[in-house]
């Protein structure tokens, strides 16, 4: 789901520090550390980034920042991947930064910068619930998330990089109003959550990328194709080959019909995937059904036949069978409609 993946990669990302908004809690040793961490996975480096991140839960043992990185080094390398295998890592290290959090609140119940990782925390689970099928629990940790990024803004309506994490969650409640309306509190503010993205771009060094990555995927959600591959490029560009922004231009020129192009996109992403050993099948099997529908919609059916022979001789991990079963029936329809 790409909505999902979006997701994902922004409640990561804009977790940065930012020097230029409000004042950082830590040392700048330990704010390079964070900034260090979050390019390492932003270009899929995560064992450094964990590296990294450890070495700030050890200097700040009490603090949830250590804790809450680690976490979303587990996840985002979980969404890259395709995997669950890391999930009771990732559940351990959440909940341990959140019961630090609510204890340290106890004692500073004004400081932004708790309220701060502690609605970071909440979010981060509620997606992780949203994403294992638990969608209601997934919202209602995810509003909890939000009240204290609220509660942040309001003590320090400098600290802008909360704006990002509201704004988000703004926009993609309003685009499952409909199925969500009874919840009292869920009402449709798109507009307003892309308002509050976009001052998290200007405002914060460390949102810009992460508000550019989620912007590009709110555009594409609303079909807005060009505008978001124009967003997705500009990552691209300052992260080369990393396939948080690979994903979204591919997916992009597929939306705008450039298929010679998209097949383009999908075959780097396809060598970066194999490159990377992801090893349970998902990714590739998305890769090759692209590459078929692209190739069967400029007639190419000799080479749509091949992807379509290569995706149903995959051998993928049992975590993902029934999630590439579309994929399958595509690649079947695909042979018996060019003769094979």
């Amino acid at each position: 789901m790409k909505w999902m993946k979006s997701v994902s990669i922004f409640l990561f990302f804009y977790f940065v520090i930012s020097p230029v908004s409000a004042k950082s809690p830590f040392s700048s040793h330990i704010d390079s550390l964070i900034s260090l961490g979050i390019q390492a996975t932003f270009l899929h480096e995560y064992d450094q980034a964990e590296s990294l991140f450890a070495k700030i839960e050890k200097i700040n043992p009490d603090h949830p920042a250590g804790p809450f990185y680690r976490a979303a080094t587990a996840q985002s390398k979980m969404m890259d991947y395709e995997t669950s295998l890391l999930a009771d890592t990732f559940e351990a290290r959440i909940q341990r930064a959140i019961r630090l959090g609510e204890h340290a609140l106890q004692k500073n119940p004004n400081d932004p910068w708790l309220y701060f990782y502690l609605g970071n925390a909440y979010s981060y689970k509620g997606l992780y619930l949203g994403k294992t099928g638990r969608l209601v629990a997934g919202f209602l940790h995810a509003h909890k998330g939000v009240n204290y990024l609220e509660k942040a803004v309001e003590i320090d309506p400098s600290l802008y990089d909360a704006y990002l994490g509201i704004g988000g969650y703004k926009y993609w409640a309003g685009r499952f109003y409909r199925y969500l309306n009874w919840l009292p509190w869920i009402q449709d503010e798109r507009e307003l959550g892309i308002q509050m993205i976009r001052t998290a771009i200007e405002k914060g060094q460390f949102s810009k990328w992460v508000g550019i990555n989620t912007l590009g995927w709110i555009e594409y959600d609303r079909k807005q194709y060009a505008t978001a591959m124009e967003l997705f490029s500009k990552g691209l560009s300052q992260f080369p080959g990393s396939r948080f922004f690979l994903w979204g231009v591919a997916d992009c020129a597929f939306g705008m019909k450039n298929y010679p192009l998209a097949i383009q996109l999908y075959s780097e992403l396809l060598e970066s995937i194999l490159k990377a050993n992801q090893k349970n099948g998902y990714n590739e099997a998305e890769c090759r059904l692209k590459r078929m529908q692209a190739y069967e919609a400029i007639g190419n059916k000799t080479a749509a036949q091949k992807e379509a022979e290569i995706l149903l001789d995959l051998k993928p991990e049992k975590e993902v069978l029934d999630r590439i079963e579309r994929h399958r029936r595509l690649a079947m329809e695909c042979l018996k409609k060019t003769g094979k």
